[in-house]
């Protein structure tokens, strides 16, 4: 990973959402050579997926944290299938007793519930353990 590699992936850091025009200017490379670039990192797992952080006015109503252990713990198989899940932020592979550790926003108790029954039905899931979020401290 060069320079511009490195400038790409802080532009979007920053903003995802920004043109590759805007990106291209910036760090003085075509349009078509950042486009390609960023194919690129996006075929190499260097850029993953793209994702929306919610400032705190539009915070979600119910957070929570989700551990889960499997026998075995495919690990690839596990990406794959929590992907589909909607409300989930991050994902956590751990060392340890815990295989994963999920962290979760959504609108409702309904919704929360939901996700957790979709998370049970994961195949080889040994133990699945729901801890809610009462409140950020930080």
């Amino acid at each position: 990973m060069d320079r511009f590699d490195k400038a790409i992936l802080n532009s979007l850091t920053e903003n995802a959402r920004q043109p590759v025009a805007t990106i291209a200017n910036a760090i003085g490379l075509s349009r078509t050579a950042v486009n390609d670039r960023i194919r690129k990192l996006e075929e190499r797992g260097i850029i993953d997926r793209y994702t929306l952080e919610r400032g705190d006015q539009t915070q979600a109503a119910v957070c929570a944290w989700f551990e889960l252990t499997f026998r075995p713990f495919e690990q690839t198989k596990v990406k794959q299938a929590i992907r589909q899940i909607a409300g989930i932020r991050k994902a956590h592979a751990l060392s340890g007793s815990i295989d994963l550790m999920l962290y979760v926003e959504v609108a409702s108790m309904t919704e929360l519930n939901h996700i957790r029954q979709q998370l049970d039905q994961l195949e080889h899931l040994d133990k699945l353990v729901t801890h809610t979020v009462l409140e950020q401290l930080i």
